[in-house]
């Protein structure tokens, strides 16, 4: 699939971030797709190599695992084992029954509608573990024929590199984090580089301390304009923490058409609105 350089895409941050679904689930990709946007799934690899779909480390936080399970590495842990604990329970009871599940399972509800794309955000950065989890991931995509599909994320380049050169139909998106000062030296380290491999770069926005003219965020409008002029709509933006109304009219009307949000409901309301005002 290719992008349609007129139409405003979000990203759901982990299907709903942990706010309107139980993050990297069946029941919070659905979510995502249902309501218009592009699910992400942070993808990592486990002991006996079955690409799955976990942000954290290990099954604390999201699933109802005892310990010592709770707290050891998802990687030292077989796909059998991830797969008897609980991982919606904890956000709502209706979430019940969920299981963190393989990235398989996404892959197959991707081959039955080949209008739905998913954002997949590399988690296995070490030496150790990248090769098993590309080797994967390259076997799925060729198997459900889904690579045109998808966008894999990441915050290394050159891990980003490695999935375009491996799998030459796939998008990729370079996510940047860090002090604003941070953001724009990478922004500009990738310009030097012409952006090579990567079909879109995201600038995460966080709040800051005090407002400036209205303005909400701590990346200033400037940046963000010099941003939107080099790379037009392969240009990303996150804005973490709260949103409004005024905020993201301002970016839409800059011309962004690229956003990532951890509420898709409330974020694709407000988009609504700002269609209507257009």
């Amino acid at each position: 699939m290719e992008f349609d350089p007129n139409k405003i895409y979000w990203q759901a941050h982990r299907g709903g971030g942990g706010k309107e679904a139980p993050d990297n689930t069946i029941y919070a990709m659905e979510y995502g797709w249902r309501l218009g946007g592009i699910p992400e799934a942070d993808i990592r690899i486990t002991a006996d190599n079955v690409v799955v779909c976990l942000h954290d480390n290990d099954l604390a936080r999201i699933t109802d695992a005892p310990e010592p399970i709770a707290s050891t590495p998802a990687g030292a842990l077989t796909f059998e084992e991830i797969r008897k604990y609980d991982a919606g329970a904890k956000f709502s009871p209706e979430c019940a029954g969920q299981r963190v599940p393989s990235l398989e399972e996404v892959f197959i509800l991707m081959a039955e509608d080949r209008n739905k794309m998913l954002y997949a955000d590399i988690k296995n950065y070490d030496a150790a573990l990248f090769p098993a989890l590309l080797k994967g991931f390259k076997e799925l995509a060729l198997k459900y024929d889904t690579a045109s599909q998808i966008i894999v994320a990441g915050c290394d380049y050159e891990l980003n590199c490695r999935f375009k050169e491996d799998i030459p139909n796939i998008k990729t998106m370079q996510w940047i984090g860090g002090t604003p000062e941070k953001r724009m030296e990478k922004f500009r380290l990738l310009e030097a580089k012409n952006f090579q491999n990567l079909d879109l770069v995201q600038l995460h926005l966080y709040m800051a301390e005090k407002s400036v003219d209205n303005w909400i965020y701590d990346l200033p409008l400037a940046d963000l304009e010099y941003a939107y002029a080099v790379l037009d709509s392969r240009l990303e933006l996150f804005p973490t923490g709260e949103f409004t109304f005024e905020a993201i009219k301002t970016l839409v009307d800059l011309g962004i058409k690229q956003f990532a949000t951890d509420e898709p409901k409330r974020f694709s309301a407000v988009l609504s609105q700002i269609k209507k005002t257009h």
